[in-house]
């Protein structure tokens, strides 16, 4: 018989706030043979290559010693070398210690260079924002050695509903979106000690690709969707813990007891 269970779970939300990213433009970097251009200043990529949401800034501070610009260009005039300025953004020319920050509202690449020194080139990458992360705590609290649970965190642009369903006999967790999404994948990140080997999902009855990584806190499962997608199951190897092995204890207590019982009574007798 399969045996279902609910859970009822709160939920605590992290929202991604609007960030600010540092682009250093190094000493050094007039000569065309430098190293490198640019540098990030949360990840140390030289590539003058950044990836961003909506909303997000990004800053490019001058620690050379000569002037640079940061000039908005066409994607094809990159490819050609013809940098054919395009007129979006433009912080014209910024001496050393100076610094020039724009907002990216909305979606797209958007190419730029320097028009004094056009070898320095890079683009700014403003993706869809995935959602917030968010974390569903106490998930089979009642079978768990502390008797707190797991807890299961999450990106998504609206709230899974709060309440997980565990099947025992499938090995599968079952969450349910609960209000429109326009995301285009959601992430979860499964502890082992809840599912092992998430290997099978499925979005909406159908069964799906997923990607995998695994992290410091469990398995994450990058899981494509649709707008308005509502039911996600995911199965693995084994669904822990193991409602069987938990049911043969209870009743081995039990027998026990009942033996137990028995002598004293008869002992009594």
């Amino acid at each position: 018989m399969v045996i279902a269970l609910l859970f009822t779970i709160p939920l605590s939300v992290e929202i991604f706030a609007q960030t600010e990213y540092e682009i250093k433009i190094p000493s050094g970097a007039s000569d065309p043979n430098a190293p490198f251009f640019w540098s990030e200043k949360s990840t140390g990529v030289t590539t003058g290559e950044i990836t961003i949401y909506p909303g997000d800034s990004v800053t490019w501070k001058n620690a050379d010693t000569a002037f640079h610009t940061i000039t908005s260009v066409s994607a094809s005039s990159i490819e050609t070398g013809d940098f054919e300025v395009d007129g979006l953004f433009d912080s014209g020319f910024f001496t050393a210690g100076k610094s020039y920050t724009r907002q990216f509202n909305e979606l797209g690449d958007f190419y730029y260079y320097c028009s004094i020194h056009p070898y320095m080139n890079g683009v700014v990458h403003v993706i869809k924002n995935p959602g917030s992360v968010k974390t569903i705590d106490r998930v089979a609290s009642g079978y768990s050695d502390d008797g707190l649970g797991f807890n299961i965190k999450y990106i998504l642009d609206t709230n899974l509903q709060n309440t997980v369903h565990i099947n025992p006999d499938e090995k599968s967790l079952t969450f349910t979106i609960s209000g429109d999404t326009e995301s285009e994948q959601l992430i979860l990140i499964l502890p082992p000690e809840l599912i092992e080997n998430p290997n099978t999902a499925w979005v909406d009855g159908d069964m799906t690709n997923f990607e995998t990584e695994d992290t410091t806190t469990g398995t994450k499962l990058i899981i494509p969707i649709s707008p308005n997608s509502k039911e996600i199951k995911i199965m693995g190897s084994q669904v822990i813990p193991e409602f069987g092995q938990i049911t043969v204890m209870i009743l081995g207590v039990s027998i026990v007891s009942v033996i137990i019982l028995s002598q004293r009574t008869r002992i009594r007798i």
